[in-house]
């Protein structure tokens, strides 16, 4: 109330240390005397807040910010319409691409190898992840579906991928277009594949 009557909006941050709290739908948050989600308003969005043991350093970029673009669809596995991913993307960052404040770089060989290789290479801030993802149950771990280098799948586990990318000093920000992303373990908060990222 305060904050429309001042006319701003609400960021309603959740901070959740307890894994079976962690595991709740949050986003659902309903309010039943507007008859609204909360979470599907821009005045009141709602984001989740791991609390971190090591404080995250601002790095200053110089444009472009730079994006390095994983597309994973291994042939052993259901096929994803990843071009209409990536027409999506590009169409939306059509301005900032064209003014040169953002630059992507599309990876199609979706081979640990080939990443480690092209984060030694290129300084980027961004990684968005497009392909499959699902969480492990008997390893309580979330995985990202990568290929081998024949094209099948490689199931690559979030905390090693979490190894590689923080080495990459300027990475700030990851984006996982993949199902079971941000899903995770009720023993562990950070065994998710999103949470193992954010952690690293």
């Amino acid at each position: 109330d305060e904050a429309r009557r001042e006319n701003t909006r609400v960021r309603l941050r959740i901070r959740l240390a307890d894994p079976v709290l962690a595991d709740l739908p949050w986003e659902f948050l309903y309010n039943p005397a507007v008859n609204r989600f909360l979470a599907l308003s821009v005045q009141t969005p709602l984001v989740r807040y791991m609390e971190l043991p090591e404080v995250i350093q601002p790095v200053a970029v110089t444009p472009p910010i730079r994006v390095l673009v994983m597309i994973s669809s291994p042939s052993d596995y259901p096929a994803l319409d990843v071009e209409a991913e990536w027409k999506r993307l590009n169409e939306s960052l059509a301005d900032l691409i064209s003014s040169g404040t953002i630059a992507i770089d599309r990876l199609d060989d979706a081979t640990l190898s080939v990443l480690q290789r092209r984060l030694r290479r290129a300084q980027y801030h961004i990684f968005h992840f497009i392909g499959h993802g699902e969480f492990d149950q008997t390893l309580q771990e979330g995985v990202l579906l990568l290929e081998r280098a024949i094209r099948r799948g490689h199931r690559v586990g979030s905390q090693y991928l979490g190894m590689l990318l923080h080495d990459h000093d300027s990475l700030r920000l990851a984006i996982l277009y993949a199902c079971e992303g941000a899903r995770s373990s009720r023993q562990d908060p950070f065994a998710g594949s999103a949470e193992c990222l954010v952690q690293q």
